[in-house]
């Protein structure tokens, strides 16, 4: 990732008009991702081993959104992003949740964080690596096993193909309307390299992305699917739809524009 990196999306002006125009009724994207926090959140009560110096990071924590939901089961945190600007509003949301005497902050790509082997018990990526040059998904990856304590949780966020096989888009206004163009992979890595106003979106299927967590030594625990979009169905008003399709196998690997997959790192493994 190039300095002076910059979130393509300016202030989600895009994200925000995508959600606006798919989601099935208003405020069911936010009560979707509240049932996925959820889960975390009871899988870190559940797994996190009680210690006096347990650490969070939150890879790619862009504006620190996710920090407040988190920061109460951790003695430290670690947040990195690569956008200077997104830290920095980052650093301010932290001091004003009261939070600021024990959270650290790196500026640097994820991939290239200078941190201690085998140091954190948590790890949050909340989508980051659909945004990132796919050359760079594997070192990040790479990191993650450095840096998580064995037998340490991994949470990825990202985006879900629904298909067998990953894919690649584009979001961007054409006049006053968003547009998702699919594109290829050579287009996509060009776009990571800080063209504004152009999203760039790579949609993983889940059995290439579990593949690549086996490769760096971590145990898939459990897969989830939400942001489940328009169906034309009357389900549309009811975020059941979210628990269902999660119910079913087949509407599991189909549905659902994001996905949540819950990781452990293997306790033998040595990179």
């Amino acid at each position: 990732m190039e300095k002076n990196y910059q979130y393509p999306d300016t202030n989600d002006k895009i994200t925000s008009a995508l959600i606006k125009k798919e989601e099935p009724y208003p405020g069911y994207w936010e009560k979707s991702e509240k049932q996925i926090l959820s889960i975390i959140k009871q899988t870190i009560q559940k797994r996190l081993k009680k210690t006096n110096n347990s650490w969070l990071l939150d890879a790619g924590c862009g504006t620190g959104r996710l920090l407040p939901e988190f920061e109460a089961y951790f003695d430290k945190i670690l947040a990195v992003d690569p956008d200077v600007q997104q830290i920095e509003k980052a650093a301010d949301l932290v001091k004003h949740h009261g939070f600021a005497n024990k959270t650290v902050f790196e500026n640097v790509p994820i991939e290239e964080l200078d941190w201690k082997k085998e140091s954190m018990d948590v790890i949050l990526c909340s989508h980051v690596l659909q945004h990132v040059h796919t050359e760079n998904v594997p070192r990040i990856l790479n990191k993650f096993n450095w840096l998580a304590k064995k037998g340490g949780l991994l949470f990825i966020m990202t985006t879900h193909s629904g298909r067998k096989r990953d894919y690649f888009a584009k979001d961007y206004f054409r006049g006053a309307e968003v547009v998702e163009e699919n594109i290829q992979k050579d287009e996509f890595n060009s776009l990571v390299t800080n063209k504004l106003d152009e999203l760039p979106i790579h949609f993983f299927s889940i059995d290439s992305l579990t593949k690549m967590l086996e490769n760096f030594g971590f145990i898939v625990l459990n897969f989830s699917c939400y942001h489940v979009l328009r169906t034309g169905t009357s389900s549309d008003q009811s975020i059941e739809k979210d628990q269902a399709a999660n119910k079913s196998k087949y509407l599991n690997d189909k549905v659902g524009r994001d996905m949540l997959v819950t990781c452990k790192k293997q306790i033998s493994t040595e990179r």
